[in-house]
């Protein structure tokens, strides 16, 4: 029986979601979560906001004007897909843009309904309070919140053209697969972790293990949100594997994590139904109060991060049938 046990002990850690080691947090963030439901807010009030769109436009325009007025110095990466113009957002704190830590959310909405009850809305735009706005509304904040001596080491990135995938021949993600084509070599290797906000202002926000993030990065900010009292909103618990901006990072070589409400979405996630009525500034910032915290510890620490995601799901499976066919075949050796 020990040896049965041995082995299967031996084999299983494989298939967990990374170990919870203790981490000490000192750091009180000065997040501000009134403010930040304040720009998701101001998001909003200019409607939908698709790639191209004068409401994007707009936005983008509000958008910069918040970095700037913190004193970040903001850059527009212009690009055409689908002959629409389009354009990422970069922010960098300093006189040189080589940060460490990329911090991202995508700003445009989805041109189209696609999930709403009602076909007739089918084909309507979506306001995206959350889906959008509720990341941006973080990172504007965040410019806002984090320590000075910190911003230099982190880039702010607004992805546009992420959400309009499967309509009118659109992919999804184009924005930030665009902005990872564009780096070059050297400057992929000066990053050492990549962390996108999405959809993480639902009132009852509940926040899983994206399955494709880098494992190690993803256990240092859920340990911080632990130690900080939030694991009712960050859940020990495996998710799934969503195609977002993140992605693009990691096949980039890139340590990358996605926080997101999935698995399941938010109910009116692509509906008309996704208004700022459905977020909380609480949710807001209990994220950006996490993201904060993990900002400042990751500067004062020389951690890197294996950029190796989690253990996809049918291992989870397979490695314990693995385990016990060898006890199987162990035993009757005997």
């Amino acid at each position: 029986m020990r040896t049965e046990m041995i082995i299967i002990l031996l084999l299983l850690p494989a298939t967990t979601m990374g170990g919870m080691q203790p981490l000490q947090v000192t750091y009180t963030p000065s997040f501000d979560s009134a403010r930040a439901y304040e720009h998701l807010v101001n998001q909003c009030d200019f409607g939908p906001r698709p790639p191209g769109s004068e409401n994007l436009s707009r936005c983008r325009g509000y958008i910069a004007d918040v970095l700037e007025d913190n004193g970040w110095t903001v850059v527009f990466q212009n690009f055409t897909y689908n002959s629409v113009d389009c354009s990422n957002i970069i922010a960098y704190y300093g006189s040189s843009n080589n940060a460490s830590i990329l911090l991202g959310a995508h700003y445009d909405t989805r041109p189209v309904a696609s999930s709403d009850p009602s076909p007739e809305n089918r084909t309507l735009p979506i306001i995206g309070a959350n889906d959008g706005a509720s990341g941006v509304a973080v990172l504007l904040e965040l410019a806002a919140s984090l320590p000075t001596d910190t911003r230099e080491n982190v880039e702010l990135i607004f992805f546009d053209a992420e959400d309009s995938g499967y309509v009118n021949g659109w992919d999804w993600i184009v924005g930030s697969t665009y902005y990872v084509d564009e780096l070059p070599a050297e400057r992929i290797s000066q990053i050492r972790a990549m962390i996108l906000l999405d959809m993480v202002g639902d009132s009852n926000l509940r926040l899983l293990r994206e399955a494709y993030s880098t494992v190690a990065l993803q256990d240092m900010v859920w340990n911080i949100a632990r130690d900080m009292g939030h694991d009712d909103v960050f859940l020990d618990s495996p998710g799934a594997h969503i195609i977002d901006d993140h992605r693009p990072f990691l096949d980039a070589g890139i340590p990358s994590l996605d926080i997101i409400q999935h698995d399941p979405f938010p109910w009116y996630w692509h509906t008309l139904e996704d208004t700022p009525d459905k977020c909380s500034a609480e949710s807001l910032g209990v994220v950006g109060g996490v993201v904060e915290t993990f900002v400042v510890n990751i500067t004062e620490s020389p951690t890197t991060f294996a950029q190796v995601p989690a253990v996809v799901p049918w291992l989870l499976l397979i490695i314990p049938i693995i385990a016990l066919t060898v006890v199987v075949l162990y035993i009757r050796r005997k």
